[in-house]
């Protein structure tokens, strides 16, 4: 639900967001700007800024001390029960610009995209094609984008790699009846090169590299490439005694690396008055684990071809909840604050619960009209 513009389709906005794991895991603070505008009424103009500051530990993807137990029967630190982290600190500038143009009932939309951290540069164009059919109240879309990754040697990545991604999507926006809108969405993608996270290692409890009190760590392998396939599905129902509107969504994704993943979204938009809408959300998540995840390998001389102990690839749920509030200050300026709650949990029983990160997220945007 947004509020109704006075002056004019053309804004500028300013996004912060500050992401805070539990246990001073990775803190992450982003600053964003964005402005649209439309000089002519058959041309769109959209760009975004991104700042991103990282900072924190994260998992190496070692299992706790206390879970290991070596060929000779040494067992590791007793008294560690969580899993090692690294300490990690990063910048991230992006950027993107996508220009719409109309022709009749057919909207045309090209975007860049760019990324640069300390170890990745990224390099992205994307084509949207949209066509408005039965009385405008069908809506078919078309799009396609590729990725071009550069990825910068550091911890176990001793040269420079690439990457590179397309995602196909066909989609349909339908006007059920004036207060219902559906929506259904496709997208196969893939992506070839380098897949690992160099920053992520595994554990072969039977090479000690002469110290039986502390595993040998390898950078993982995963495959070169991976194809995934993606189901949406949305329905928004307006509730015309209430002043409000209600979104429920369903997400199913598989992909080549053996995950299969449901999500399940549901959000409530209450209009206070003509200048507050209040925005509560929740959204659960849960995938099962790739085929290649464990959380340590007993035996480098006997390896499988490839090997993660990254848990987000194990089997988990994740939940989210939260709340969003919207302020229509003035005409021209409206605010929003918000705040969610994120939790991911570990099902399979055997990766220690201490991998999973649980964290606050709080954000404060404004957006001027004019």
């Amino acid at each position: 639900m947004q509020f109704n513009r006075v002056y004019g389709e053309d804004h500028v906005d300013y996004r912060y967001e500050a992401y805070r794991e539990d246990d001073q895991r990775i803190s992450i603070d982003t600053h964003s700007m964005l402005f649209e505008v439309a000089p002519k009424r058959w041309l769109n103009i959209k760009g975004e800024m991104i700042f991103d500051a990282i900072s924190g530990a994260s998992p190496t993807g070692s299992p706790p001390p206390n879970k290991l137990t070596f060929v000779d029967g040494t067992v590791g630190d007793t008294n560690s029960t969580k899993v090692p982290v690294g300490e990690m600190h990063d910048k991230r500038y992006a950027g993107d610009l996508a220009t719409t143009f109309s022709l009749g009932q057919h909207r045309f939309t090209p975007q860049l995209s760019y990324s640069q951290e300390s170890d990745y540069i990224s390099r992205g164009f994307a084509f949207n094609y949209a066509v408005d059919i039965n009385e405008k109240n069908t809506t078919l879309n078309l799009g396609w984008s590729a990725i071009w990754d550069r990825i910068l040697p550091k911890k176990f990545l001793n040269t420079e790699k690439t990457k590179d991604s397309d995602d196909f999507l066909v989609g349909i926006n339908q006007l059920l009846s004036p207060k219902t809108v559906a929506t259904l969405n496709f997208t196969y993608g893939n992506a070839r090169g380098y897949l690992d996270d160099q920053y992520k290692g595994v554990a072969f409890i039977s090479d000690f590299q002469g110290d039986p009190t502390n595993p040998a760590i390898s950078s993982e392998r995963r495959p070169s490439r991976r194809d995934h396939y993606t189901s949406y599905a949305s329905l928004t129902q307006y509730i015309t005694p209430l002043n409000a509107s209600v979104e429920g969504s369903y997400r199913f994704f598989h992909d080549s690396y053996g995950v299969n993943a449901h999500t399940i979204g549901l959000a409530w938009y209450q209009k206070l008055g003509s200048r507050v809408v209040i925005a509560p959300m929740v959204r659960y998540h849960r995938q099962s684990a790739a085929d290649f995840y464990a959380p340590m390998f007993p035996d480098w001389a006997q390896r499988p071809r490839y090997y993660s102990a990254d848990y987000r690839l194990s089997e988990l749920d994740t939940i989210t909840g939260g709340l969003t509030v919207s302020v229509k200050a003035m005409d021209w300026l409206s605010f929003d604050f918000g705040y969610k709650r994120y939790v991911m949990n570990g099902l399979d029983k055997v990766t220690s619960q201490s991998a999973y990160p649980s964290a606050n997220i709080f954000t404060i945007g404004a957006r001027v009209w004019f």
